[in-house]
């Protein structure tokens, strides 16, 4: 939008009625660029028009499919007991939910939003997180209940290998070139690096008190591994599998998610109800993003070029932030608890299926 107010020659056309007025306005210092008022007037927040939000309500369950261009929520998807992690495919048409009660992950069709099949686990897995291949071919499972990984082809939707790992996995993550997948143990406290190739154990690292959540970089250099009991966020170099840092991160660091240029790391802080930004050159925190206070326990982090997403668990909400300003431009009434929360990778107008 033009700024209002702009000078204007004697030979220019005569403005209409409404731009007169807010010429007037910014005359009188009411309404500046950019202000409330302005910004009222669009969508609210940095919106991802033709993509979608997907939310796992965990004492629901449900999944709240959200619309990116408006901030609406245009579905409530009944899904399997206990739902947790979301990923969504690369090509944008299949979501996958960890169903923790269930021992089973769910595929949701994203087109007509519905459950296209379930994935059964082993007894007893009680799944936590869920991470997918670059390409989407395989799907990484990390099952609390039976300190294992399954992998999961996506084109057969079966289970095709276990991995044994450290004690209550909850979060996996695998590194941009698909070689590697990072498996937060939060019951050991470490990470445990699987080599994809050979589905085997090829590391483990050390972190701090229950590794709750885990994000790679785009270049995959670098791991951040939020610890939830010693407050602090470890990172591993992933060429070394050494320790390179440990941050101090707020009370009760929890999901952790990358932004797209690497530059910026988003931690959310369960206990005082905020969103941690740590900048990955200097690694330390450099600010903070209040969520809404004590008793919002934000929960999990999703993060695109144009916004942050967190799941609020004891507001029942997905705050939505500008990584410009770090505000909370809005917020979204989810189900109950919302854990887990992902993004549509790319717009649905250029969907396409890339499991064939």
């Amino acid at each position: 939008m033009r700024s209002p107010g702009r000078s204007h020659s004697t030979t220019a056309k005569r403005q209409p009625p409404t731009l007169q007025w807010l010429a007037l306005l910014v005359s009188v210092g009411i309404l500046a660029v950019a202000s409330p008022l302005v910004a009222a007037w669009s969508a609210p927040g940095p919106t991802i028009p033709g993509r979608s939000i997907y939310v796992t309500n965990q004492l629901d369950n449900t999944l709240s499919v959200i619309d990116g261009s408006n901030y609406k929520v245009v579905a409530t998807v009944p899904v399997g007991t206990s739902p947790a992690g979301v990923v969504v495919s690369p090509d944008g048409r299949y979501a996958y939910i960890a169903e923790g009660g269930d021992d089973a992950v769910s595929v949701l069709d994203t087109g007509t939003r519905t459950i296209a099949t379930t994935v059964a686990l082993p007894a007893g897995s009680s799944p936590r997180g869920v991470a997918l291949s670059p390409r989407g071919e395989f799907l990484y499972v990390a099952d609390g209940g039976s300190n294992r990984v399954s992998v999961v082809d996506t084109r057969t939707t079966r289970v095709v290998a276990s991995v044994p790992v450290g004690t209550q996995p909850v979060s996996v993550a695998v590194t941009p070139d698909g070689g590697s997948a990072y498996v937060a143990n939060a019951g050991s406290g470490d990470v445990s690096v699987i080599d994809t190739q050979t589905n085997r154990i090829i590391g483990v690292v050390t972190t701090g008190e229950f590794p709750a959540g885990v994000a790679l970089t785009p270049d995959g250099g670098s791991a951040y591994v939020a610890n939830e009991l010693s407050a602090d966020v470890t990172v591993i170099n992933t060429r070394s599998g050494a320790v390179e840092a440990t941050i101090p991160a707020g009370t009760s660091p929890f999901g952790v998610a990358t932004s797209p240029d690497g530059r910026w790391v988003y931690v959310a802080d369960l206990g005082p109800g905020k969103l941690a930004v740590i900048e990955t050159r200097v690694r330390k925190v450099v600010s903070t993003v209040s969520i809404g206070g004590h008793g919002t326990d934000p929960f999990n982090v999703a993060a695109t070029d144009h916004a942050i997403y967190v799941t609020n668990q004891g507001a029942n909400t997905l705050a939505v932030i500008d990584p410009r300003t770090r505000h909370v431009v809005t917020t979204v009434t989810t189900g109950n608890s919302p854990y887990g929360v992902a993004v549509d990778p790319i717009s649905r107008s250029v969907h396409t299926d890339t499991r064939s």
